[in-house]
């Protein structure tokens, strides 16, 4: 049964965030943008809460298929993974002032940066954080989880730009002609050049605080969220 509600998570996040960001061009002109995007981050942090509380609850819920929790390699691995999953899942570390309306929130594409990777890092960093977890968890729960998260992530890269295309036009086009989905496909072609200059950014810097914080407390990540658990004896 949770494997089935862990899906439904990733459906209904899809239709909120991907919804709200579809309609974000016609009702930002009767809403004011800065309202609109806080009404934006408050319905999608009242879906993903949720979703993350139920992914922690029940990560080992159904077969466990393998357990490499013992090898210290794996470990190194895992980490490594997540933790370069968070530099591609960082996007909104750039823009913070608009989502937390700071700024008044814009229409715009980037073009610099971890763009030059890959055109839809958050895809990229979602695969990565989905694939350490897994082998980490083993379960055919943290399978569906995967399963739910990169399909979300796929269809939000293809609805992306389609959506940017439709407010970009040619702008656009040629960013998608320079740039891949794939990481470093691009590069490779010559279409793109690594400028790492580029990457020297503060927002880097509180992208290594944020892991080495969710590192030094992931163990006690379940007793934090469900102090309940311990006083029942779980």
């Amino acid at each position: 049964m949770s494997h089935l509600v862990v899906i439904l998570f990733a459906f209904v996040f899809a239709c909120v965030h991907s919804g709200m960001a579809a309609l974000r061009p016609t009702l930002e002109k009767k809403i004011p943008p800065r309202l609109y995007r806080v009404l934006f981050v408050v319905a999608s942090f009242a879906v993903a809460t949720p979703w993350l509380l139920f992914l922690v609850e029940h990560r080992y819920d159904g077969i466990r298929l393998f357990n490499f929790q013992h090898s210290v390699l794996l470990h190194g691995l895992v980490f490594l993974m997540a933790s370069f999953a968070f530099f591609f899942l960082y996007p909104g570390a750039f823009r913070f002032s608009e989502i937390v309306t700071i700024n008044k929130p814009t229409q715009r594409f980037y073009t610099e940066g971890i763009i030059r990777i890959t055109r839809h890092p958050q895809l990229t960093g979602m695969t990565l954080w989905c694939l350490s977890h897994f082998l980490w968890i083993g379960t055919t729960f943290s399978l569906a989880t995967s399963f739910g998260l990169i399909a979300y992530h796929l269809f939000a890269a293809w609805h992306g730009d389609k959506r940017r295309l439709k407010l970009f036009g040619d702008k656009y086009r040629q960013l998608m002609n320079t740039t891949s989905i794939i990481p470093f496909k691009a590069i490779i072609e010559g279409k793109q050049k690594l400028q790492l200059g580029e990457f020297v950014d503060k927002a880097y810097f509180w992208i290594v605080v944020f892991i080495s914080t969710v590192y030094y407390f992931h163990p006690n990540i379940k007793q934090f969220y469900f102090p309940w658990n311990n006083q029942l004896g779980l």
